[in-house]
């Protein structure tokens, strides 16, 4: 009995099917195509991000704008004592983050995550005074920040930008950075050292509160804590 032999032409065409079949997307029992998983997890977790203005001017001693006292030599001395005694209030589970422009220049000190109390006290303490204030360009990387971190959160949760600063903006001009915020809804709360009410940011802030005192400063920080309204997985599908 003679074989029949597959024709050279048709083995191409083989070929090709068999790899349609194995590239065809993978079905489930009901016969439903397999979705992918969502890169992140539905979270109500607070997350404060903070601008930290360790520029020239936080070097100069505490004066008719800002009452003194002598317990410390500078504006930035006395700043890092208001960190120091904000952050054991802070829960464990609020996700913190860090940026800083200072003598080592403008860069994310702390990223944003849980249980980082201590390691952003040690990064608020290294901070140098020297340099401009770029608030405008540190604000839109602090947005970007919690952008990321509300994608993972899928939406829910508590996002706050925390600008602590004794100047005005020496860059570009403050209200592109406002804008960023806005679009993106991030909200802004601002903590002016030394500079009375009349900061740019005062129109812009969700909260902006003059410090003219250490001490002030250190009620601001507490302050950021407030409890506010966040979403509710049952009542919200997303966003």
């Amino acid at each position: 009995m003679m074989r029949r032999q597959t024709h050279p032409r048709t083995l191409p065409l083989l070929l090709g099917l068999l790899a349609m079949a194995v590239n065809a997307a993978p079905q489930s029992q009901s016969g439903m195509p397999h979705q992918a998983a969502p890169a992140g997890e539905a979270s109500l977790t607070r997350n404060f991000y903070f601008i930290f203005d360790g520029s020239g001017s936080m070097s100069e001693a505490l004066n008719k704008q800002c009452q003194g006292d002598k317990r410390f030599g500078s504006r930035l001395e006395g700043a890092k004592w208001a960190v120091e005694q904000f952050i054991p209030l802070v829960p464990p589970d609020v996700n913190l983050g860090l940026w800083v422009f200072d003598a080592n220049g403008n860069s994310e000190r702390l990223a944003l995550g849980p249980e980082s109390r201590a390691q952003f006290l040690t990064a608020v303490q290294k901070v140098k005074a020297g340099g401009r204030t770029p608030l405008t360009e540190s604000i839109e990387q602090g947005v970007n920040r919690l952008v990321q971190q509300r994608d993972k959160q899928l939406g829910y949760g508590e996002f706050r930008l925390i600008v602590v600063t004794d100047g005005q903006a020496t860059e570009r001009p403050l209200p592109h950075a406002v804008a960023y915020a806005r679009e993106r809804r991030i909200p802004i709360y601002t903590i002016g050292l030394c500079i009375g009410a009349q900061h740019e940011l005062r129109k812009y802030s969700v909260s902006y509160r003059a410090a003219d005192s250490i001490e002030a400063l250190r009620r601001g920080l507490e302050e950021t804590l407030a409890e506010t309204n966040v979403f509710d997985l049952q009542a919200f599908p997303g966003r």
